[in-house]
């Protein structure tokens, strides 16, 4: 399956982000420790990207996660996700004693155009947990979605612990017994906004809004689904290294349900997508001696390769 190339049509503009597991295996099954790991994690991305980072919804289950999220460019949607797996991977994999790669490639992303599209993915997230048989309600859900702030109002947040900051602390210290791990833990809050399109709303008439399509995506996802919901205690028992193959086909370029919107945009991206990779062939080809001096840019709206700037001057 190929890869849309990153790109961001405008500045804030909001995503919806999938990430998985490895052969779907269940590393993020949503133990008391896992929960509170992710959640820690999650947190403190959100701290160090807060100039550049919004994020509006979200759900961990087993073996993968979905967010939804505006982010300031392209650059900074592309740093944020690199912190926030490398960060879970690091951390659970002692919990798992893993040691390969916990995720499967590289994350997906589509740019939300409208609010259609924002209701769509919005109920898509939400229905999470009940469409695939797992619990009756995303209340039941006992690791992280959004539904428990954004409905249930209930503030999450986990713990940071620096270990590299513990460790070396540690091997300095005439006392090992002075270092304590409180000393190197911070609480981090998952902090949730409003998406662009809602942020005029006050807090009252968002709540609503939240609770209204959380109903429509939860009877919706109860027709979708085929037998009666595991349940968490089914869900907890299962093994983390349960392989699930699903054949899953390329991800849309963007949501909207407006044709032209989708027309301009395939426009813009496929535009993108040719300069991008005439730019990309002169720097892996370099060029002919007879060519003369040449500025290469990287068009707008996409991200570098990893190590070059923004701005290529070949002789």
């Amino acid at each position: 399956m190929g890869y849309h190339l990153r790109y961001q049509s405008k500045p804030w503009a909001t995503h919806h982000v999938v990430s998985r597991c490895v052969r779907g295996y269940s590393f993020l099954k949503p133990t008391p420790e896992v929960v509170s790991i992710i959640s820690g994690v999650l947190g403190r991305a959100l701290h160090m990207y807060s100039h550049c980072i919004k994020l509006h919804h979200y759900v961990f289950l087993s073996n993968h996660c979905h967010l939804l999220v505006t982010s300031e460019d392209i650059d900074a949607l592309s740093e944020f996700m690199k912190y926030l797996k490398s960060n879970i991977s690091r951390k659970l994999a002692r919990v798992h004693e893993w040691a390969g790669p916990m995720w499967q490639s590289r994350f997906s992303s589509e740019e939300i155009l409208d609010e259609e599209g924002l209701i769509e993915i919005f109920k898509y997230i939400t229905e999470n947990s009940v469409k695939e048989g797992l619990v009756n309600h995303p209340s039941e859900w006992k690791g992280l979605h959004g539904y428990h702030q954004l409905v249930s109002q209930k503030t999450v947040s986990g713990p940071w612990i620096n270990l590299s900051a513990m460790h070396k602390a540690s091997k300095h210290s005439l006392m090992r017994a002075e270092v304590t791990l409180a000393d190197f833990t911070t609480l981090y809050s998952v902090n949730l906004t409003p998406p662009p399109l809602w942020e005029e709303m006050n807090a009252e008439s968002y709540h609503q809004l939240c609770k209204q399509l959380t109903q429509d995506a939860i009877q919706s996802a109860k027709v979708k689904r085929k037998s009666k919901p595991m349940g968490m205690a089914r869900v907890l028992a299962e093994r983390v290294d349960k392989a699930r193959f699903v054949k899953r086909g390329q991800r849309p370029l963007c949501r909207t349900k407006c044709i032209d919107r989708l027309k301009n945009y395939k426009s813009e991206y496929f535009g993108f997508k040719a300069r991008f990779q005439e730019v990309y062939r002169a720097l892996r080809d370099g060029l002919l001696p007879n060519i003369p001096r040449l500025d290469l840019l990287f068009p707008s709206g996409g991200a570098r390769p990893l190590g070059v700037g923004p701005l290529i001057r070949l002789e």
